[in-house]
């Protein structure tokens, strides 16, 4: 359960409610990626190949390019693309990459996950997908994630970028928790009989809030395995311990590369006593943005999506470039 959320009950507050969605059963099977997704692309970026979830390619609207967390995968953002493709901005794109060592993606030095190379990948990922692009492009991350897209936006690689978007991710935060992620990561089980049992942990614990959601997302999570005792199971796709030598350089100066981005800003949390003094004094002069949803957890994305949905395509409509045609002289006048 998220920390916040003892607050509230210790203080005997209720907590907002959370969106329902078209799961109100305790059903804890499976869903395929078909149901929120348009097609599933392989994109070879250097030494890996990267599952891509996306949905309309063919349109030639604004490109919401969404990254995930460490641990996590395309899926996370599946009930949020659907939001966005069926709701009021049918004509965008959506793509969802699995970063290096994530979700179904594949390729040699998969545990080489230093923000470099997560930006050079993602980066790629978008050239290769788009090149020569002239549309707006989003640039949407969660945790980790959200450090990557601030730095590819801040390198200066990417044209016509109309905005970014951080998911409840701070740096000041995310380097007071470093010290004790490890605990964190040591207490979760180490595997589990079922895909149906990993679902059941990640919403039982307060993980994910959204039995939908993690039916759709959990099991790009884990992998078969065979347990100690010699029978077949599941465990953790993303083995994040190893990775600890880069945590700090994930969030490290993350503030301060948000901030000087060239581009709009959307800084999505759950609480505003998540920011650091630097974004806080960012924020008050107006250099960013700041959408609140309290209800949530740590991924937002999936115990509200409706609610992130609705908040990336207004902030994309308030800051799209707008083209205005020149108008030529009549060919009759002197």
């Amino acid at each position: 359960m998220d920390f916040r959320q003892h607050i509230f009950k210790a203080r005997n507050i209720p907590l907002p409610p959370l969106e329902s969605t078209t799961d109100d059963t305790e059903q804890l099977t499976p869903l395929e990626w078909p149901g929120y997704f348009e097609s599933q692309q392989a994109i070879a970026v250097g030494d890996t190949t990267f599952n891509v979830y996306c949905s309309g390619l063919a349109n030639t609207g604004p490109i919401f390019v969404l990254h995930h967390g460490a641990g996590h995968s395309g899926l996370t953002y599946g009930l949020v693309a659907r939001h966005i493709l069926n709701g009021s901005t049918p004509n965008c794109t959506v793509v969802a990459p699995d970063a290096r060592d994530h979700g179904s993606t594949t390729g040699a030095n998969q545990q080489l996950l230093s923000l470099e190379r997560l930006v050079d990948d993602f980066v790629g990922i978008i050239q290769a997908m788009f090149p020569n692009n002239t549309r707006d492009l989003v640039l949407v991350g969660h945790s980790m994630g959200g450090a990557v897209v601030a730095h590819a936006a801040a390198s200066r690689r990417l044209g016509n970028i109309a905005g970014l978007i951080l998911i409840d991710i701070v740096e000041g935060s995310a380097m007071d928790s470093l010290s004790s992620i490890p605990t964190f990561i040591n207490a979760r089980p180490k595997s589990f009989a079922t895909i149906e049992s990993a679902i059941r942990w990640h919403v039982e614990s307060g993980a994910i809030q959204s039995t939908e959601s993690a039916r759709l997302s959990v099991p790009t999570l884990i992998v078969p395995t065979t347990k100690e005792d010699g029978s077949a199971g599941w465990t953790w796709r993303t083995r994040l311990l190893p990775t600890e030598e880069y945590w700090h350089g994930w969030y490290s100066g993350l503030s301060k590369t948000f901030i000087s981005a060239p581009t709009a800003k959307l800084l999505v949390l759950a609480g505003t006593d998540r920011l650091d003094k630097e974004l806080l004094i960012a924020q008050m002069q107006g250099k960013f943005q700041l959408e609140l949803l309290p209800a949530a957890g740590h991924t937002i994305q999936e115990d509200l999506p409706n609610r992130v949905g609705d908040a990336i395509v207004s902030f994309w409509k308030r800051n799209q470039r707008v083209n205005i045609p020149i108008r030529q002289p009549d060919s009759h006048l002197p």
